[in-house]
């Protein structure tokens, strides 16, 4: 399912989660729109989300990303496409 912002909604909702546990606020105040710096995330956090991305994703996103003007809509655009690289990788080798 994909909502009004173009996010599939399994991976949007997993990471808007995991970002509201980690800044210690709810789901709901974790705007898709809205640069990941301005919501309270400081450089422990993002590293803790770089290493959660790592672990479930594979993806190697540099801390920086996370503190600057990245939203959410744009970094589960990202994993979105970056999954989808290494699926068409994957059957193109097989």
């Amino acid at each position: 399912m994909t909502t009004a912002n173009g996010i599939t909604e399994p991976v949007g909702s997993w990471l808007s989660s995991l970002i509201a546990e980690l800044l210690g606020t709810n789901e709901q105040e974790i705007p898709f729109d809205r640069p990941l710096g301005e919501l309270g995330m400081d450089s422990l956090t993002a590293a803790q989300l770089s290493a959660d991305l790592e672990e479930r994703f594979g993806a190697l996103i540099s801390l920086e990303r996370f503190l600057g003007e990245e939203t959410l809509a744009e970094l589960v655009h990202q994993l979105e496409r970056d999954a989808a690289a290494t699926s068409a990788a994957q059957e193109a080798g097989a």
